[in-house]
């Protein structure tokens, strides 16, 4: 009786810690994802870019859509590879619309990430975001087509 007691109290502290632990592991893992996030956004903020009402910071940009290169060989769940594989679609002033492409060196994530910016047309622009409806509301407001 004596060691039942002790097996069921062992049994319950394992299952106690191993579930801490995993939360644990669970937070930091989103903590650092959100910080890669905002070390992205950050980097996003201070680009400039060329409108038709002269050269603006991306802060001043309205970003529409960031799209992630998903891998499909996780079990069958669809996720994102990382929060740096991404496009970003942007309105600025005028309208005008970009595409900035983040690359980071992956070997050292601790510096900032570079960006290739490419300057869109409307009509590029819609291709795009076809299919993402909350998107084109955001970047052609009442424009899109029902």
């Amino acid at each position: 009786m004596f060691a039942a007691r002790w097996m069921l109290l062992i049994w319950l502290c394992t299952v106690v810690l191993s579930t801490v632990l995993v939360g644990w592991i669970v937070l930091r893992h989103r903590h650092g994802l959100q910080r890669s996030k905002a070390h992205l956004q950050t980097s996003f903020d201070a680009l400039f870019f060329d409108t038709p009402d002269g050269r603006v910071a991306g802060e001043v940009l309205t970003v529409v859509k960031v799209a992630y290169q998903i891998d499909d060989a996780v079990g069958g769940i669809r996720q994102p590879l990382d929060p740096w594989d991404s496009l970003w679609y942007a309105i600025g002033p005028g309208p005008s619309y970009f595409l900035a492409v983040c690359i980071v060196d992956h070997d050292h994530p601790e510096r900032d990430p570079h960006w290739r910016v490419r300057p869109l047309d409307e009509r590029r622009m819609r291709a795009a975001l076809e299919g993402d409806r909350q998107a084109q509301m955001l970047d052609f407001g009442e424009a899109i087509e029902a």
